[in-house]
């Protein structure tokens, strides 16, 4: 029985660390995929399917999850941590808001795509899909980095794990306030006294139907978002 258990402890301690589970946070997100409710908009959730993305029904077991369509000033006011993907055009004072917020503390993880393929059964040119190219430059322009356009396929690694990438942009850092790592995929800023981490694939968390924690993809995100805390 010994020799069992000594070989059994020998196992374990090999075993690669199980992750903590993550501290639940409230998050808002903001985006102008169909994360929320289907392409045909708020009113298709009355028919009482659940209409998230697969990644929003993950992320809303482990954090407690509200969609935001604003970023001015007031809607920002006692947010921590705010999680933005791909999202329709800011107007400018949304921009210095933002970037006020996060200096002031925030916490902010971002996802922006110059060449974005999220499948969407809408027209091109429809208003309701998400922007195809990121629309964010004038904020990258203030932070000092920049957005290049797709590399070819790859594997990344994104906060530890090994993650498909189809089409993804590459960051490059123009100032103190922002480096790269994944070779580029991310760009992690600190800006005042708070944390922007900027990915350049958006597509990377179009996760299947059926997709659990385990999945590289949503177990970056929980990842990144636990990496913003200083």
């Amino acid at each position: 029985m010994r020799l069992c258990m000594l070989a059994l402890a020998a196992l374990l301690s090999a075993c690669e660390p199980i992750d903590p589970p993550p501290v639940r946070e409230r998050i808002s997100v903001m985006s102008a995929l169909p994360l929320f409710w289907n392409e045909a908009g708020v009113g298709a959730a009355l028919d009482g399917k659940d209409q998230r993305a697969p990644v929003m029904q993950l992320l809303t077991d482990v954090h407690d999850i509200r969609p935001v369509d604003t970023l001015l000033p007031e809607a920002l006011a006692g947010e921590k941590v705010l999680l933005i993907i791909q999202p329709r055009l800011l107007a400018p004072e949304e921009l210095v808001a933002l970037d006020d917020w996060v200096r002031k503390g925030g916490r902010l993880v971002l996802f922006a795509d110059p060449e974005l393929r999220w499948p969407s059964a809408l027209m091109p040119g429809d208003p309701r899909r998400a922007p195809p190219v990121t629309l964010l430059d004038p904020l990258f322009e203030h932070w000092q980095v920049a957005l290049s356009p797709p590399d070819e396929a790859m594997e990344a690694d994104l906060a530890g794990r090994t993650v498909p990438v189809s089409a993804a942009g590459h960051w490059t850092s123009r100032g103190p306030e922002c480096r790269t790592e994944s070779s580029g995929l991310v760009a992690r800023c600190i800006l005042g006294k708070g944390h922007a981490v900027l990915v350049a694939d958006a597509d990377l968390l179009d996760i299947a139907v059926g997709a659990s924690a385990s999945d590289p993809a949503f177990a970056s995100l929980i990842a990144l978002i636990a990496s913003t805390r200083r």
